[in-house]
């Protein structure tokens, strides 16, 4: 695996592949040309707690693009990735990879029927980062961590050669032998993170403070869990004592992108978080009233 290509300069792709490039990885961006325009001008830029980092870099827009990469990485919002998939499809050879760093399952779906089971790879990026007006990536927390699996052997080799090429650049790898769970693992935590934020309109440290916020935040995680665990998903005691370690963290600042994106009045992606999230329970049998009720708020605030 020598090529990448990566949909989109933004808080995620461009945070990662920046990275990459660092650290000598072929690495090319698929980009609009205003965006292109402005990396061409003035590099990629990141603010870190890592180190900051201007990184001059490789751009093709969808006019330029050919089938010439071993492996294509797309973090695009939920919304989105319809847009995506017709972005990236001249950009997928006979021979190249896909790897989605997008939260839920749904997506997989899409990914597997417009490209075959056997050419996606799972993914997981746990980062907070956004882009600022100016074009600058800004890195919230010191926390940078991709994680990706197979779901069959070709995949999980493709999986493990990308972690290799990942050694030396300056965030944290992982190779996961049941990415399916993984995926399970960080999407009930972020349900849990996304539902309690965005209805109270605040971070994890305020939702403890109040007289019911820790309550609250284990019964949303145990909605979350439960369907996760019906599903088929493996998750460790040790895994969900650090998902609830985070959630119930007095004084954490630690808020869900939907809430940043909810207040600078953005799109979210409740229905691809919280909503199929529900839907899957309901199949399941499973109960999850405040998961529910957290999608319902959302599908009216982003309504108004």
């Amino acid at each position: 695996m020598k090529k990448l290509l990566f949909l989109g300069a933004g808080g995620v792709g461009g945070y990662f592949g920046a990275r990459l490039i660092e650290a000598g990885v072929d690495v090319s961006f698929l980009v609009r040309p205003r965006r292109a325009s402005l990396l061409a001008a003035q590099g990629l830029r990141i603010i870190s707690p890592h180190g900051d980092l201007t990184q001059r870099v490789r751009c093709v827009t969808r006019d330029t693009v050919t089938p010439e990469y071993d492996l294509v990485i797309l973090a695009p919002k939920a919304y989105d990735l319809a847009d995506a998939l017709d972005a990236i499809a001249p950009a997928v050879g006979s021979k190249t990879f896909v790897l989605p760093l997008l939260n839920g399952m749904a997506h997989l779906d899409l990914l597997d029927a417009r490209f075959g089971a056997e050419r996606v790879i799972g993914g997981i990026a746990h980062i907070v980062a956004t882009l600022d007006a100016g074009g600058c990536i800004q890195q919230l927390n010191p926390i940078h961590t991709l994680t990706a699996g197979g779901r069959d052997r070709s995949t999980q080799q493709a999986a493990a050669d990308f972690i290799a090429l990942c050694g030396t650049a300056k965030f944290d790898a992982a190779l996961s032998t049941d990415i399916i769970s993984a995926l399970w693992d960080k999407w009930a935590f972020l349900a849990t993170l996304a539902a309690l934020t965005t209805l109270t309109q605040g971070a994890i440290g305020e939702v403890m403070a109040t007289t019911h916020g820790e309550a609250l935040l284990r019964r949303v995680y145990a909605e979350g869990l439960t369907v996760a665990q019906r599903s088929g998903a493996i998750i460790s005691e040790a895994a969900q004592a650090r998902s609830l370690d985070r959630l119930t963290q007095h004084g954490s600042s630690l808020t869900a992108s939907m809430l940043r994106d909810l207040q600078a009045g953005l799109r979210t992606e409740h229905d691809h978080v919280l909503g199929d999230l529900v839907k899957r329970a309901q199949q399941h049998g499973v109960d999850t009233p405040l998961l529910a009720m957290a999608h319902c708020h959302l599908q009216v605030a982003g309504a108004a």
